[in-house]
């Protein structure tokens, strides 16, 4: 009796048997579910067609050569397939292979040589889920990603939540490289040997989303895959994903057929400068079996930024293919000396354009310059404090005044004006130029009296 993992898989396989029923063939669907496999017949393709996606091959008991085209068809939409012949039908043999079947059987079948046929599509299976596993693996060694940093607090809820939490929740601040945290954790789960899946920007189309959820309902492809044998899924800016996708997504979670061996990890950022944060429905995850980590911004881990710039220059050269540099002291001491608002998404800005100028095999101080964004910003932050000094001066001991308010709303106004403009009357791009929320965007236009189409710079 078949007693290793592989066995077991293969006998808990389901099969569809589509085609001419004789009394031979149904005693193999008899002994193969005395076997334990689940089996179900159709007379054809077409009235089988509803439940393909339940199981995980077909036997097509073919009769006639006129049934190639429906084989065809079969092996076009990706299910597995054997042909079943009767022995005046052998020399249906060459056609049935031509029409795509993986193996074709003669009456009578016997349940076992079914059984190793699905056992070698069990194989198959995860000799696949092992070769993607390796490719991520291969990949994630060959970019100089493999570290998380000095971070003790971090090191330790990762170790922590690693073994033995079903769901994580991440949370941190815009520009933090939540996936190597993720990835981290995925190291650490009883199901690294799994794939590690990540959702994400390009995921956030509903139509994209909706086959994701709908492959893992089916138990199909890699979503199906790592719900239904283990694996870790990793959903980022999780936060701005529907409603309704959530509360679909909470459906799956809750399913008792899952895996003990699938995590899912939701990666949720805040931006500092928003008062109203997005956040994730709370029937994602429950309290008592999730994990929270914090995931400290970069300007709190001044030993890291090293780490990480290196990191970075160690990526992008190879991507371009170049040979691999070093940070000078000097320049190292510059990145160390920075605040880093923008976390590793701003800093990895900043190696990349000290890379594409820098000669040689070092970068050195020379090299570095600060980016347009943060000299802009030092250009404004004078010219105010210039042509307020004066004024902030004059007001002394005054009297309390609307000084503030009228300052702000004085310089808050022409700003949206002009990059309305300059976005061509477009809310969304306006809002994407100034970041800001384009509900916020649309409150102030209200406010300031500019909802009316202004003036568009470009033609």
């Amino acid at each position: 009796m078949p007693v290793n993992a592989i066995d077991k898989e293969a006998i808990r396989a389901k099969a569809l048997f589509v085609g001419h029923l004789t009394p031979e063939r149904e005693g193999l669907l008899d002994g193969l579910r005395n076997l334990g496999m689940k089996t179900q017949y159709f007379e054809t393709p077409h009235k089988a067609r509803a439940r393909m996606s339940w199981c995980d091959f077909i036997l097509y008991g073919a009769t006639d050569p006129a049934e190639a085209a429906p084989m065809r068809r079969l092996a076009e939409t990706g299910k597995v397939f054997a042909a079943v012949l009767r022995p005046e039908d052998k020399g249906f043999t060459p056609l049935s292979i031509r029409s795509g079947a993986r193996a074709v059987f003669v009456d009578e079948v016997h349940p076992e040589e079914v059984f190793q046929f699905s056992r070698t599509l069990s194989e198959e299976g995860n000799l696949r889920r092992e070769l993607r596993w390796l490719r991520t693996e291969a990949r994630e060694e060959s970019g100089g990603w493999r570290f998380v940093g000095t971070s003790a607090a971090l090191r330790r809820s990762i170790q922590r939540a690693g073994q033995k939490y079903r769901s994580i929740l991440l949370e941190g601040e815009k520009g933090l490289n939540f996936q190597l945290v993720a990835r981290a954790l995925h190291s650490q789960h009883p199901g690294a040997r799994h794939p590690f899946l990540h959702w994400g920007p390009k995921m956030k189309r509903a139509s994209i989303l909706d086959k994701a959820i709908k492959r893992m309902e089916e138990k199909r492809g890699e979503e199906g895959d790592i719900v239904e044998k283990g694996g870790t899924l990793f959903i980022e800016d999780a936060q701005f994903i529907s409603r309704d996708f959530q509360k679909a997504l909470a459906r799956v979670l809750r399913k008792k057929s899952l895996s003990q061996e699938f995590r899912v990890i939701f990666g949720c950022t805040h931006d500092p400068e928003r008062l109203i944060q997005d956040k994730i429905l709370k029937r994602l995850y429950s309290e008592e079996t999730t994990c929270f980590i914090k995931i400290p911004p970069l300007r709190e881990r001044k030993k890291d930024i090293s780490l990480v710039a290196q990191g970075i220059l160690d990526e992008f050269s190879g991507r371009v293919g170049q040979p691999r540099r070093r940070i000078s002291p000097a320049a190292m001491d510059w990145f160390s000396g920075q605040e880093w608002w923008g976390n590793e998404s701003e800093l990895e800005m900043a190696v990349c354009r000290a890379f594409l100028v820098s000669e040689g095999n070092s970068i050195s101080l020379d090299d570095l310059s600060p980016s347009p964004q943060r000299k802009s910003g030092g250009d404004i932050e004078k010219f105010f404090r210039d042509r307020l000094s004066s004024v902030v001066t004059a007001l002394g001991d005054g009297e309390s005044s609307d000084f503030y308010d009228h300052t702000i709303r004085s310089v808050e106004k022409p700003l949206l004006e002009l990059v309305l403009r300059e976005a061509g009357g477009n809310q969304v791009q306006a809002s994407r130029l100034l970041g800001m929320n384009r509900n916020t965007l649309r409150r102030k236009l209200l406010e300031f009296g500019l909802t009316k189409s202004s003036p568009s710079r470009r033609r």
